[in-house]
């Protein structure tokens, strides 16, 4: 789950950098959920995890929007720090080719769930239309990505 404004600059190409406080070996299809809308908006491709990231490399880097860069520089620390308050321990997935569905597609969010949730799991997507539809979230729907 991503919050606003972060998933729209995804959508729109303007961030290809997502910031976690942890790494992930996960690579392909991800589809992406606006926290608290309960719907999968979007997807894209986790092309790579790298990190951590220093303060410095985050406010220079054209891989995240003018806003989350300018919301970093004005904290004056990476966002995932270690207890110590200055070590970062903030990592970017790498994310490309992003698609904006033209109808979102509900799903049920797993208890227990946190950061990736099995779509394909019985009663996940709370309906899927006809395979002969053409609809773009449909079509994701029915194949098995993983959920951010």
């Amino acid at each position: 789950m991503i919050r606003e404004p972060w998933i729209s600059q995804i959508l729109m190409g303007r961030k290809t950098w997502e910031l976690r406080g942890t790494s992930t070996k996960i690579r392909g299809r991800l589809a992406l959920i606006r926290s608290g809308s309960g719907l999968i908006i979007g997807e894209c491709d986790l092309k790579d995890s790298i990190g951590p990231i220093d303060f410095d490399t985050l406010i220079e880097t054209g891989a995240l929007s003018c806003e989350e860069r300018d919301e970093i520089e004005h904290k004056g620390h990476a966002p995932y720090v270690a207890a110590d308050g200055v070590t970062s321990k903030t990592f970017a997935w790498v994310v490309s080719n992003p698609i904006l569905y033209s109808q979102p597609v509900a799903y049920n969010h797993p208890s227990g769930a946190i950061t990736f949730v099995d779509l394909t799991k019985r009663g996940v997507i709370q309906c899927i239309e006809a395979s002969s539809s053409t609809s773009r979230g449909s079509q994701a729907a029915s194949r098995q990505l993983q959920l951010l």
